[in-house]
């Protein structure tokens, strides 16, 4: 994954030297002064590329000029910038979960600010067209992006892209060996305003709405690729229990009567082990743009929690009717392995194992952690002390919900750590009208996240539908089975809708298992928010009991807290016949003696001194007739 990692080094590194005015020679377009040691580097001889023998995409991360707007803005401004590094989400809203890693260098005219309220800012930087791209289609790819973007060309509107990424072509507006001036405007705005954008971009700017991480959230890259016939997207599918390899190939461009092939090789450490040649096709064998081959293979060694170094790389390339190269792909790394539900287990390339989960919140905190080096930090830890499958902390994919994963699934491909990645919830989307699975928005979303995870090894499952689909009854020990659900009618409905959005998910991604966050006996498991409050250790042991004996499916302890912290005082998550849970404010009365007796015995109740504060406190509150927050 050495790819990845260049290219968010690159992101999240400063080049310390000195300057303070970026555009060199062109004294309107002047920033505020960068402090000592700092500087924006825009020489594209320095940065990240990746190059085959028809296209070439070069990383134009790194520190932007910048500065806040407002929602209407339609002109290019002159004047007024400071500089704020892309990718990185704009700083100023911060909480348990968010934190600011990076600077805003602001200019003068708005330093004071509150940039937590900004909703819309503009980007720009220099870029050179290579000479050698002649020919070729020229775009910039916003890897992702939280919520809106318009893209100017030496100040003209060359078009615009929306949540959660996408390219912008700037082929006509560019000229390959010169200098030109690419220009962002970006709007944070909720899914509804994305929606509307579509139809309505001057509306949508209109849609109020919160949006926690916002502007270019992802790798922002300069594309070129061959403008007639192409490779759009390489699919890879391994199958252990049937020793194939299949190979998903999206193609545009190709001519209505022409004929083509691909051509697949496999390499390991630069050194081609394998190649594959297809038989000739055309556009009417493509299925919703797509060709799939498959082909009887399967290396000696495989991608597994133990053996994460048995990685290789595919390069597809597209051939005409006489065998000549149209396009070639760039490497796509993946893992040859497999991994399934038998029965009540999970295996994964046919050894059963256990899996031991909690949720993953690098991409969620910052820029800080969303990087390579965080990510695979926290990874390898939890792994040392036997966490295997890490779920993205991420209940749904609304615009601000997340960074870029790009290089946290790097990380867990290269330690070993298998990942099940959120997919967008069905509760944020119209289902009601004709046609909805297809035209409402759901279906787009979800293969942004499928083809984001496609060919990474560690990504085994999609999460969905997270605490929507449960019932009262999904922790009850004599039905947990696979067989028993007790639904009510809210429950059903949403159970409905679920299988609706878990259906377009397995259409784009049939390989790789779906299931829905808490909610109890539904689709390929019976997963579990496990919050079983003051229980005793003998129930405890005996929980699953009726599962191990009477069971079909797995059961998946999604959530976990046995004990939980709320577990050692008396609120139970009701209060005079109201339920809530850790925002209540109720009597959270200690029971710490209590909860610990049952495992330390009568040494428990010697309390301490600041447990003795507590209870005092506590009285306090009763006397008083008080309620309180935990």
């Amino acid at each position: 994954m050495k790819k990845l990692r260049i290219a968010r080094v690159v992101a999240f590194t400063l080049v310390l030297t000195g300057a303070s005015n970026l555009y060199a020679g062109d004294a309107a377009r002047s920033a505020a002064a960068l402090p000592l040691g700092v500087k924006a580097v825009w020489d594209l001889s320095k940065a990240y590329r990746e190059t085959t023998p028809t296209r070439e995409q070069i990383c134009i991360n790194g520190l932007w000029l910048w500065q806040p707007a407002e929602a209407e803005s339609d002109r290019v401004p002159a004047e007024n910038w400071g500089c704020f590094k892309v990718p990185g989400c704009w700083p100023g809203i911060t909480d348990y979960m968010q934190k600011d890693s990076q600077t805003v260098y602001a200019h003068p005219n708005w330093s004071n600010r509150r940039l937590r309220d900004v909703t819309a800012a503009w980007y720009e930087r220099q870029i050179a067209i290579p000479a050698h791209w002649a020919g070729r289609r020229i775009a910039v790819r916003i890897e992702y992006l939280n919520s809106y973007a318009v893209v100017y060309m030496d100040g003209k509107k060359a078009g615009e892209t929306q949540f959660p990424g996408g390219d912008v072509d700037l082929t006509s507006m560019c000229r390959p060996g010169g200098t030109h001036r690419l220009s962002l405007f970006v709007v944070a705005m909720p899914l509804k305003g994305v929606m509307l954008s579509y139809t309505d971009s001057a509306s949508a700017r209109e849609v109020k709405g919160s949006v926690a991480r916002r502007g270019l959230c992802g790798d922002v890259y300069l594309v070129s690729t061959p403008s007639g016939p192409h490779i759009a997207d390489v699919k890879v599918d391994t199958s252990v229990r049937r020793r194939q390899f299949t190979f998903n190939t999206a193609v545009e461009g190709l001519a209505s009567d022409g004929r083509y092939a691909l051509r697949a090789r496999i390499v390991k450490d630069g050194r081609s082990i394998k190649e594959f040649a297809t038989e000739a096709f055309g556009q009417s064998d493509l299925t919703e743009g797509r060709i799939a081959f498959t082909r009887e293979w399967m290396p000696d060694k495989l991608w597994d929690i133990h053996t994460p170094q048995n990685k290789y790389d595919l390069e597809v390339s597209l051939l005409d009717a006489g065998n000549g190269v149209l396009d070639t792909s760039w490497m796509v790394p993946f893992g040859f392995r497999e991994f399934w539900i038998e029965g009540r287990d999970f295996y994964l390339n046919g050894t059963r194992i256990f899996l031991s989960a909690v949720p993953l919140d690098n991409a969620q905190v910052g820029a800080a952690l969303a990087n390579y080096e965080a990510a695979r930090e926290s990874l390898e830890r939890l792994k040392s002390f036997g966490i295997n499958f890490v779920y993205t902390h991420n209940y749904g994919c609304e615009p601000g919900s997340h960074l870029s994963f790009a290089e946290v699934l790097g990380a867990a491909d290269d330690i070993g750590m298998l990942v099940a990645l959120s997919q967008p919830h069905f509760s944020h989307y119209d289902w009601q009208a004709s046609g909805a699975d297809v035209n409402n928005g759901y279906a787009r979303h979800a293969e942004f996240y499928v083809r984001a995870a496609q060919n990474h090894p560690s990504v085994v499952a999609y999460s969905m539908s997270h605490n929507a689909t449960g019932y009262s009854e999904d922790m009850n020990p004599d039905m947990i089975d696979g067989i028993q659900d007790g639904r009510d009618t809210w429950a059903l409905r949403n159970a409905k809708t679920a299988l609706r959005a878990e259906a377009i998910v397995k259409q784009l991604d049939p390989g790789r298992i779906v299931y829905h966050h808490a909610s109890g006996n539904l689709g390929s498991m019976h997963p579990i928010n496990f919050y079983p409050n003051f229980v005793p250790i003998q129930e405890m042991s005996d929980w699953f009991e009726h599962w191990a004996t009477q069971g079909v499916k797995p059961v998946f302890l999604c959530e976990y807290g046995a004990p939980f912290t709320w577990d050692w005082t008396m609120y139970r998550g009701w209060y005079k016949e109201k339920r809530e849970f850790g925002s209540a404010a109720v009597p959270w009365e200690f029971c710490l003696a209590e909860w610990n007796a049952q495992l330390f015995g009568d040494k428990a109740f010697q309390i301490s001194e600041p447990e003795k504060a507590n209870l005092r406190w506590e009285a306090k509150q009763f006397r008083a007739g008080n309620l309180w927050h935990r």
